[in-house]
């Protein structure tokens, strides 16, 4: 049995909000380690054509990463990725096809702002898609337009892939909107559970509370789904 995937984690220091030194990013592998997570997607935040990216830095400190692991004896496979926030400016990215993926596959993780309108997000993923890209919208819980059936719809209508934070299935806040979550994972809409680590400590690495919960809520088959266990070790980043 393969340990947990995480397709979402800004653990590479130094290139946005998430680990900020050398130390943090080995404190947040540790504790990915110790998570029982042994595949995971570095994702740090990038928005095409409004703030430059520093992927110098960001390939630099993602090989100290992977060896890192290496010398810890960890078995973990990392890949590297990104967090896209839509924007209207991204539009020519995404028609050059030059946006970054999951492990150079054609998953490419994406974000909005909360109160995006339904209509600019489904605008949004008309374009990833006719662009060639297969979408994985991130944390779709922190979308108000996702509510009221609404993410049913747009699953319906595109081959989008749905993302959920551990700490949303964890702890359960705010009834009303617990209780559509709820309903998303009891219909099984959602494709992924991930941690969206920042640190060690307020947003941190939980996996294995989250699939404990998963699995006595939904089920052994399921909880297995959303967290990557028994998949196939290919090593090409590949979500599914």
């Amino acid at each position: 049995m393969t340990g947990f995937r995480d397709i979402h984690a800004h653990f590479v220091y130094g290139v946005d909000d998430g680990a900020q030194t050398r130390d943090d990013m080995y404190a947040m592998l540790d504790a990915a380690f110790r998570d029982g997570v042994t595949d995971l997607c570095a994702t740090p935040h990038v928005t095409p054509g409004l703030k430059p990216f520093d992927g110098l830095s960001f390939s630099r400190h993602f090989d100290l990463a992977q060896e890192y692991c290496r010398q810890q004896g960890y078995p973990m496979v990392l890949h590297a990725g990104a967090e896209i926030l839509y924007t209207p400016a991204m539009t020519r990215y995404a028609e050059d096809g030059v946006l970054p993926t999951l492990g150079n596959t054609s998953f490419a993780l994406m974000e909005f702002v909360p109160d995006v309108s339904l209509d600019e997000a489904e605008r949004a993923i008309d374009l990833m898609e006719h662009a060639g890209y297969r979408l994985v919208l991130a944390h779709i819980e922190r979308y108000r337009c996702m509510f009221r059936g609404n993410a049913y719809r747009i699953k319906q209508n595109h081959g989008v892939l749905y993302q959920v934070n551990c700490s949303t299935v964890i702890e359960q806040r705010h009834f009303l909107k617990a209780k559509e979550i709820r309903g998303w994972l009891e219909d099984e809409l959602i494709d992924y559970v991930a941690t969206d680590q920042h640190n060690c400590t307020y947003r941190r690495s939980r996996m294995r509370e989250a699939y404990r919960a998963l699995k006595e809520e939904y089920g052994v088959r399921y909880a297995n789904r959303l967290v990557g266990l028994n998949r196939k070790r290919s090593g090409q980043g590949k979500p599914e």
